[in-house]
């Protein structure tokens, strides 16, 4: 059976999805050795309430992907307009991404964002394989809000909630 998508331009998915606004996290963990890591995801969810899961995907090619393959637990830091250029830094590749970071640790040692929008700590529940993604479908342990208001990513840029979109 010949794949009916095949023929399929990449950049023209690209622009449809870029019509669908979608929330900012920046997840992050620590490694066994002690190391920070982190990356930006926009493709986030609530999958359960009973029990509490949550879902997020994670490019296979993400220098932090081993760390978090091998994590046991993971925070998901939902931002503010405050840190859209700290999201930036946190989807690009090399940057020492917690250098100018505002954050602290969690009990289990996991950084957060502690002006965050929403902090949700998560244990790891299962990793699926999904394309050139895994989604990591992690167990709610804790969840705090913030007083900020989230932001969405909408059409390549930050919209703040309560702003007209172009």
């Amino acid at each position: 059976m010949v794949d009916q998508f095949q023929e399929l331009d990449p950049a023209a998915f690209r622009s449809a999805l870029a019509q669908f606004p979608s929330g900012v996290t920046i997840m992050t963990t620590r490694s066994e050795a002690g190391t920070l890591h982190g990356f930006t995801a926009s493709s986030f969810a609530a999958l359960s309430l009973d029990p509490p899961l949550i879902l997020a995907c994670l490019d296979r090619g993400a220098d932090c992907f081993p760390v978090f393959m091998a994590a046991k637990h993971f925070v998901v830091n939902i931002v503010t307009d405050a840190h859209a250029d700290l999201a930036l830094k946190f989807a690009t590749k090399g940057e020492n991404k917690f250098a100018d970071g505002n954050f602290e640790l969690d009990e289990a040692g996991n950084p957060l964002l502690p002006d965050a929008a929403a902090v949700i700590s998560c244990e790891l529940e299962q990793a699926v394989p999904g394309g050139d993604h895994v989604i990591l479908i992690g167990r709610v342990r804790d969840a705090r809000t913030g007083a900020g208001k989230p932001v969405t990513w909408y059409r390549g840029g930050f919209l703040p909630l309560g702003e007209r979109a172009a």
